[in-house]
Parts: structure tokens; sequence; C-alpha cells
């Protein structure tokens, strides 16, 4: 072992006999106080952690928390941070902060950290949450993995007009575990304790406010972070969540993706695949939907980075059409609880990922609930609800609105579960 190393796993055992001497943490089932990421200011300095000048990711052993540790990490809590190379007149870190994982137990998530390099001149740079779209599921499809390439240029860029960027990996993303794609909690928690860590990290200047943004998978995450909010960071003040091209009404986007695939559009049939691998591993669930060819895909799946790859339809049947299946997919649909933060979900007409109609169906649910919702109809395929500079202009225009105090903009029909 090398005189670094040591001094890594020496300054991890001290951590981890600190934060025993800590009071005691809260049961898993308990909610978190919303004091959770200040509490870190009672442990020692978590750069104290990574010896100085440690390769980005020489090792990733050496930057991901050991059980100890982590079985002791409080949700929000700022375990360790890095410093990386960062863009011009800006500062980034690889941090590893507690959440609470889909089992209500401790869990470890990295993700990065970007900030403008001076200080503001007086408070915090306001807080901007970015989800990530599908990467895959194995660890080595963390988007911290490439530092800060792993974020989008444009989300990047926030940094220059005065905002904190955060960017998780989501739950088992590059930590231990498997990541629970597409499972709705499991998004949200890992999304608002990024935002709750970075509140640790002095260097950051981060203020209170925050919004969230997400596109795809990430804006599942998105909804699903506002949604959780007022129950599991009832401290923290977020403004809003913008989600772009989100799977919505998941049972809907499942019978979708088995009428394209018995169509020969195999392609549609790739997300769906590598969210039943996972859920077979997360919940436990039964496969005997698929073919064999889809069973061996969509295990296959978790293993890899991207969705699993198919040759021919992998569906026996209709899995919505499983009582237990169909049930695991309106668990994880947003529209549960009353968000109390405004939402704009973006929706391209022809979104060859996930159908417009479904993303449609979902926000009915939400203004049916009584949520604030704007809902944008796009022309164009699934990227562009995103990527494109007039897109990213609306996503920008609406960080801005939001935290100017700018009154939200909602298509609900008064009194009516639609949207137009």
């Amino acid at each position: 072992m090398s005189t670094r190393s040591r001094s890594v796993g020496a300054a991890l055992l001290a951590l981890t006999l600190a934060l025993a001497a800590c009071s005691t943490t809260p049961s898993p089932s308990a909610q978190p106080s919303a004091s959770a990421a200040a509490s870190a200011s009672e442990l020692p300095s978590p750069s104290e952690i990574v010896a100085p000048g440690l390769p980005f990711h020489a090792d990733p052993g050496l930057y991901y928390p050991t059980a100890e540790v982590t079985a002791l990490a409080r949700p929000g809590q700022l375990i360790l941070y890095e410093e990386i190379k960062a863009p011009p007149d800006a500062r980034a870190w690889f941090v590893v902060h507690g959440s609470t994982g889909l089992d209500g137990k401790p869990v470890a998530v990295s993700g990065i950290v970007l900030a403008p390099a001076a200080a503001p001149a007086e408070g915090g740079y306001p807080v901007v949450a970015w989800a990530h779209g599908t990467t895959g599921v194995a660890d080595s499809c963390a988007p911290s993995r490439a530092g800060v390439d792993g974020i989008p240029a444009d989300v990047s860029d926030l940094v220059a007009k005065g905002y904190v960027v955060t960017a998780t990996d989501y739950e088992g993303l590059g930590t231990s575990g498997v990541h629970p794609y597409i499972v709705g909690i499991s998004e949200g928690r890992s999304v608002l304790d990024s935002i709750r860590a970075v509140q640790g990290l002095p260097e950051a200047h981060a203020g209170t406010e925050a919004v969230v943004i997400g596109h795809s998978q990430g804006g599942h995450a998105a909804l699903w972070s506002a949604e959780l909010a007022p129950s599991y960071a009832p401290g923290l003040s977020l403004l809003g969540a913008f989600a772009a091209s989100p799977p919505t009404d998941l049972v809907g986007w499942e019978t979708w993706a088995f009428d394209e695939a018995a169509k020969g559009t195999l392609d549609r049939a790739q997300a769906p695949l590598l969210l039943f691998g996972v859920w077979n591993a997360v919940y436990d669930a039964s496969l005997s939907f698929l073919t064999n060819e889809g069973r061996q895909s969509a295990l296959a799946g978790r293993d890899g980075c991207g969705p699993p790859p198919v040759s021919s339809t992998p569906y026996v049947r209709d899995p919505a059409k499983d009582p237990v299946w169909h049930n695991l997919l309106e668990r994880n649909s947003p529209g549960l609880a009353l968000t109390g933060v405004p939402i704009t979900v973006v929706s391209p007409t022809g979104d060859e990922a996930v159908q417009y109609d479904t993303q449609v169906a979902g926000v009915r649910v939400m203004c049916g609930i009584g949520d604030t919702v704007e809902l944008r109809s796009v022309p164009g395929g699934h990227d562009a609800s995103i990527n494109s500079p007039s897109a990213w202009k609306d996503v920008t225009d609406w960080i801005s609105a939001r935290f100017a105090g700018v009154e939200a903009v909602t298509t609900c029909t008064p009194g009516a579960s639609a949207a137009p």
C-alpha cells in the first residue's frame, strides 16, 4: 500500500470514529431534520479525508467511504470532497454525501459540484440541482467518473450566470448497491440531499434557495424531488422543478413500449428492459412476462452503461397488465402527493423514447391533485426539450424567473384533472 493510500485510509478511520462519537443517528424511518446538512460542521472537515493532490479517481476505493462511515452518515451530510479540474472562473469538486436508500437505511451518494471561483458580494449563490438522464446502472456509468465532463456543457455554463450547480449520480450509481433506476423515492432523495450537502461545502458559497432541472430519467427525478421535498426535506427552500421529456405515466409508457415492440420498433423497448432488470433486483419482481432473450437482456443491462440491446420482441405479454408490475409502475409515477412548488414539463410531440401522450397523461394526474403545472409541447424528438439553443434559453429563463419570484404559469384547467 502506498503512503498516500495509507493516509486516506487513516483519515477514513478517523472519520468513522468521529462519527461514532457524535449524537445518535435517527432511525431510518425517521424524517431527517432540516438541519441535517448543517450538523456536518460538528465533524472534522471532509477535506481531511482525501490526501491533497490525490489524482481524481486514481483508485475509486479511496474515494468512497467505508460501510461503517456510510451507516452513520445523515441525509444531506457532506462525507468527503476533493477539488477537481474546473472550467475557467469556476471551481469544481467530486463529493460524496449521505442520503436515505430505497430500503430506508443510510447510503452514500456521489456527484459533482460546480461553483463560481469568486465569493459572492453578499449571501450565497442560488443552487441549481441537475438530474441527469439515463447513463446505465453499472458503477462505471456514473457521470462523476468523467469529472466535470460528465455534466452537459450548458449545465456547467450556469456557473457563469452566478449559480452553484450540484449534479448527483443517484443512489447506487458509482457507490455501492444497485442503482434503483426510475425509482422515484430513491432519485428524489438523492437530488434533495445533493442540495443539502452543497450547503455544507464552504468554498462553494451556496445559498439556501434551489431549483431542480432534469432530462429524461432526470425529469422523472426532478418531479419526484418536488413531490418528496415537503416531507423528506421540509426545511429546504425548493422553488420549482423543470422536467424535460420525463417518464410520468409509467403504466402508459410500458404499454406503449410493448405495442411498439410488437410492431418491430425494438429500440423503444430498450429503456424499459433496463428498468425491468433493475426492478427485478430491488423489488424481487418476476420477469415471467419476458421471453428468454428478453430476460437475458434485462439482466445483462444491470452490468453495462445505457439500455441493453434486443434483437426480437422481448415480451410474452404486456407487463402493465401484470398486477404486481402495474402496482410498481403506478407507485413510481409522479403525482401521488401535492408538491407545493411550481412545475414545468416540456414534452416533445415526436418523442421516440417516452411517448408524448404518456407524458401528457402524467401531467393530467399532477393537475388533478392540485399541483401548479405548466405543460409546454414542442416539436421534435426526445432531446428537443432541452438540447437546442432555443430550448436551453427557455430553461435558463425559467431558472431566472423562479429565483426572481416571478409568478409561475399553469396550464392546468381549474377544477378539472386535465391539461391542454
